[in-house]
């Protein structure tokens, strides 16, 4: 597989990881590629060499300064996007990560300060490590993919912003009506009682009644009721 079909392949999760976790996309595709060979080398379709049960790969560690060859248990996943989101929550869920600046660094959209926490923080034992990160990222203008992670989450930030401005407003609107409803309903008044009742009980050719709803209507409402009712109209 080629570098650059490598990265059109990861980078859409990459970029989705990003906004879901605050790991910078231009990261996730560089430590995959590098850690994977550019999905070359990615037994269990494990891209970043997170290890745990799963397979049994035979890797290179630098120990005491030399490369030593060891054999090692590594997680496995359905696909390369599990891969993906498990790499993040395993930088969430261990604090070395965070206490190291990590996700201040990503928060800052500096990916070179990023890769340098995670050498620091113990992600890998090659001292060229965080190196090799930004040259891959540099190489290849990975974050290009920060950038479009981060416009998207601006317009969502701008989305969340007008539909609270509605739903603000929507609350507005609701107390007004509430507080009209309060005002114009109320109790049948003694002087209107007489043409309510007479206009409940007459009746029209359809067999409703003049009036079904004679409770919660306006003082103007019952004025033209009572009205109606001295002229003998009902």
């Amino acid at each position: 597989m080629r570098n650059q079909e490598f990265i059109n392949k990861i980078a859409p999760a990459a970029v989705e990881d990003m906004i879901n976790t605050g790991v910078l996309a231009s990261i996730t595709i560089a430590q995959a590629a590098l850690e994977s060979a550019w999905g070359l080398s990615a037994p269990g379709n494990n891209l970043f060499g997170i290890k745990g049960s799963g397979t049994t790969q035979t890797t290179k560690e630098f120990i005491n300064g030399e490369w030593v060859t060891i054999n090692a248990g590594f997680r496995s996943y359905q696909d390369w996007f599990g891969s993906i989101a498990d790499h993040s929550k395993f930088l969430l869920e261990n604090s070395r990560y965070r206490n190291a600046g990590f996700f201040d660094q990503c928060c800052a959209m500096d990916y070179a300060g990023a890769a340098k926490t995670l050498q620091a923080a113990g992600y890998a034992t090659d001292p060229q490590y965080a190196a090799k990160i930004i040259g891959i990222i540099e190489n290849n203008r990975l974050q290009q993919f920060d950038q479009e992670a981060d416009t998207m989450l601006k317009e969502i930030d701008d989305l969340k912003g007008q539909i609270q401005t509605l739903l603000n407003t929507a609350e507005v609107h609701i107390e007004k009506i509430s507080a009209l409803e309060a005002k114009t309903s109320m109790a049948v008044p003694e002087w209107a009682k007489e043409a309510v009742i007479a206009a409940s009980t007459t009746f029209c050719r359809d067999g409703r009644p003049l009036i079904d709803t004679p409770d919660g209507s306006s003082y103007d409402f019952y004025r033209l009721l009572t009205t109606i009712h001295r002229k003998g109209l009902i």
